[in-house]
């Protein structure tokens, strides 16, 4: 075997590992997952048909009904992480507590930023935060230092800075915080008598891994997030066609790993600084894929209940909420990943190249399709129909194994 088959096998074997990895995190959650996103897509449609008025107290109720599952996610990851990882789920869901406490969150934006009541405050709040940079630097305002003198310098800890890293919804830091945990709980074991260890084990985890994450774990996707954000102005001013090639192909991953916080500002900063945005229709190709994808696994599905969660996750996925079709669906079968992948490509490639682009900020979706008019909007909506289709008509093309479901769990066949 040659080096470089060996070096092939070796990062198939990586790749293949992680998706199974975060396939079997999120597998406990995927029911939950998929309905929240029920509960998300209804919640657009009657927004955005002004049948609830936005700031009334039911649009709160509303807002925390279909909300609340992706804004805690952490939490839910923390206790299936801890099984995964043979350490105590509750020590770990504390943890994730303390990271999305609402003082902390509010702790991470610039003085005036606003409050902190849904995902999408999320994004607002970045924009807030960018403003008081005063020279348009995303990729600075994602590093925790936002301007010159007199600047906002970012929250810290005991001195040590702690960077920008909004938690709620994140994936990647609490993952990273558990499987750093199982250590510091059995150092904690070993440290402390039988007698005392069940008391004092817990404390000094949370001692050692809030601090760690805080200002180590946390950071590290924001950062990489910002170093791709940057990436990708780079190569858009190069090439237009080969970012959008490139962002239409791994924005599923760029999503799955938490580093959108990293894009999202620059997408604000876009339509600040250039009253036009060129990133989020890119990640809209990627999005309808997904959407392509997954309903084309509900067609082909034998399996009924799997049939049901991947024609919902399909649907809810063409409303703007990926998720349910990323982890529940493509990710899981693998194959239909790769599809939406290349269709998403193409179709990022294609909007690309005619520069489409949007005058204000919105996260692509059916609903917010009027967001993205102007004079390359026709293009805009091939390339969606372009990556839409073709990601369905492969996944009907290469297939994939399908899956039985038990009340336990989904094995696959």
């Amino acid at each position: 075997m040659s080096a470089t088959t060996s070096l092939y096998m070796r990062l198939k074997s990586f790749a293949d590992g992680a998706i199974d990895l975060l396939s079997a995190l999120f597998l406990p959650i995927i029911a939950l997952l998929v309905s929240t996103g029920i509960l998300k897509g209804i919640f657009i449609l009657l927004t955005v048909n002004h049948l609830v008025p936005e700031g009334s107290s039911t649009y709160v109720i509303l807002n925390a009904m279909s909300d609340a599952f992706f804004y805690f996610i952490p939490v839910f990851l923390a206790y299936t992480a801890a099984k995964r990882f043979n350490t105590d789920p509750f020590t770990a869901m504390l943890l994730a507590c303390v990271l999305v406490y609402p003082d902390v969150t509010q702790l991470m934006k610039a003085p005036g930023a606003g409050g902190m009541e849904s995902v999408e405050a999320l994004v607002q709040s970045l924009a807030a935060t960018m403003g008081q940079s005063g020279d348009g630097s995303a990729v600075a305002t994602m590093f925790g230092h936002v301007g010159g003198a007199g600047g906002w310098q970012g929250p810290d800890l005991f001195g040590w800075p702690m960077g920008q890293v909004m938690y709620p919804s994140s994936v990647i830091p609490i993952l990273l915080a558990v499987y750093c945990l199982q250590y510091v709980e059995k150092l904690g074991k070993k440290i402390f008598p039988e007698a005392v260890r069940g008391l004092f084990t817990p404390p000094l985890c949370i001692i050692v891994m809030t601090p760690f994450t805080l200002v180590i774990l946390g950071p590290i996707g924001t950062w990489l997030g910002a170093l791709l954000g940057g990436g990708y102005e780079l190569v858009y001013g190069l090439s237009p066609l080969i970012a959008g090639l490139i962002v239409g192909t791994v924005q599923p991953f760029i999503g799955m790993l938490g580093l959108q916080w990293g894009f999202f500002p620059i997408a604000i900063n876009n339509v600040a600084v250039y009253g036009f945005d060129t990133l989020m229709p890119l990640f809209g190709t990627a999005m309808f894929a997904q959407a392509g994808a997954a309903l084309a696994v509900a067609v082909r599905s034998k399996n009924k209940v799997f049939k049901t969660e991947a024609f919902s996750a399909g649907l809810i996925a063409l409303l703007g909420v990926t998720e349910p079709a990323v982890f529940g669906v493509t990710l899981r079968l693998k194959r239909p990943m790769v599809c939406a992948c290349v269709a998403g490509g193409l179709g990022g490639a294609l909007a690309g190249f005619f520069k489409v682009s949007a005058p204000s900020f919105a996260i692509p979706a059916v609903t917010t399709l009027p967001v993205f008019m102007g004079p390359s909007f026709m293009w805009y909506l091939t390339a969606l129909g372009i990556a839409f289709g073709l990601s369905f008509v492969l996944t009907l093309i290469v297939g994939f194994k399908d899956i039985k479901y038990s009340e336990v769990t989904m094995i696959e066949e």
